[in-house]
C-alpha cells in the first residue's frame, strides 16, 4: 500500500438494495373490465414490487392467473397477498411453489 496508494480507490456504497426473492402466487377471480389494471396498480404502485411475469387466461366469466414477482421476505409476501384479496372480483389469492 505505501508504494502504490495512488492505485488505492476507497469504496463508497451509495444505497444498500434490499435483497429480493422469487415468488409465485396464484389469483382467481370474477373477468371484470379493469380487473388486470387494479391488480398490477396494487403490486406495483401501492407495494413497490417488481414483477418477473403474469399470465391470466378467463373462461365462462372467471380468471385464473399466476403471477412470478420479487419479494424482500415471507411478511413482504403475505401483505401482498392480503392487499390483492382486498381488491373487486378476486375470489382467492394462493401461494404457489416456484418449481412449478
Amino acid at each position: 500500500m505505501s508504494k502504490h496508494g495512488y492505485r488505492i480507490v476507497k469504496a463508497r456504497w451509495t444505497g444498500q438494495k434490499e435483497i429480493a426473492f422469487l415468488a409465485g402466487i396464484r389469483i382467481n377471480g370474477a373477468d371484470e373490465v379493469g380487473v388486470v389494471n387494479n391488480i398490477t396498480r396494487v403490486i406495483s404502485n401501492e407495494l413497490k414490487v417488481n414483477m418477473r411475469s403474469i399470465s391470466i387466461e378467463s373462461n365462462e366469466g372467471l380468471f385464473e392467473g399466476t403471477i412470478m414477482l420479487f419479494v424482500h421476505d415471507t411478511e413482504h409476501l403475505k401483505k401482498l397477498m392480503a392487499k390483492l384479496s382486498h381488491v373487486n372480483g378476486i375470489l382467492s389469492v394462493s401461494r404457489m411453489d416456484t418449481n412449478q
